[in-house]
């Protein structure tokens, strides 16, 4: 019977550069996105920054029922309630903090003039000289990357608007907090030309709640309204 043992020897030995190659690129390929992700996470860090917009404050109009007398039937031939808002320049302060490659969290205090005009019927009709001092706390989605120096986001979260009164009219007007949902989409940008602790941001961003009636039923439109608020502000990143 014939000695195979050198022959299978030297098969062996033709075969274990190959198989070494095998198990070097297989030990690469499995250790690669383990790298690749170790080197993102070291990459990227926890960030906060503060931010100083100024946005306008652009509410629309709001309907109501007719005024009803003491009997609750409608006033004969009264018109229908109607409230506008006279628009305004408001300043908002922001803290936002990202805890992760694209989520964090923002606090933002906003004020800006809120006179309220209301037309119906006798003792509907005048205005309200009111503040509105909103006050929210929000989600927040960055895409991680930069495009040209640009750097999206969207928010959501939720708050109150509080509307304090400015000064005394015709209406009876008393001070009244409305809770609201906030959206926003936006974006940072940063210029070249800029320290790498600052840059711009620009967003729209909304308040969705009722309509204030200043606690007087008369007053109530029970309207769901969208106040929009388009803004522009600088950002400081630490």
């Amino acid at each position: 019977m014939p000695d195979n043992t050198s022959m299978i020897l030297k098969f062996w030995l033709r075969q274990t550069p190959l198989r070494v190659s095998l198990v070097a690129a297989a030990s690469f390929l499995a250790v690669l996105p383990a790298s690749a992700q170790r080197q993102t996470r070291e990459s990227w860090k926890q960030t906060t920054d503060i931010s100083f917009n100024l946005y306008g404050n652009l509410a629309p109009t709001a309907t109501g029922p007719v005024l009803t007398n003491s009997s609750g039937t409608p006033v004969p031939n009264a018109p229908p309630l109607t409230q506008t808002v006279d628009p305004f320049v408001g300043f908002r302060f922001g803290v936002r903090h990202v805890f992760s490659p694209i989520f964090g969290l923002e606090a933002n205090f906003a004020y800006n003039r809120a006179n309220q005009n209301f037309r119906g019927s006798g003792i509907q009709n005048g205005v309200v000289y009111s503040h509105a001092k909103p006050i929210t706390f929000d989600y927040v989605a960055t895409l991680p990357h930069q495009f040209f120096g640009v750097q999206p986001f969207v928010v959501a979260g939720g708050g109150l608007i509080s509307y304090n009164i400015s000064s005394t009219s015709n209406l009876p007007a008393r001070p009244e907090k409305i809770p609201v949902f906030e959206y926003a989409i936006g974006a940072d940008y940063h210029p070249t030309r800029f320290p790498n602790f600052m840059s711009l941001r620009f967003q729209y961003r909304a308040l969705v709640g009722h309509a204030p009636d200043y606690l007087l039923p008369y007053l109530a439109t029970n309207n769901l309204i969208n106040i929009s608020e388009p803004q522009g502000g600088v950002v400081f990143h630490f």
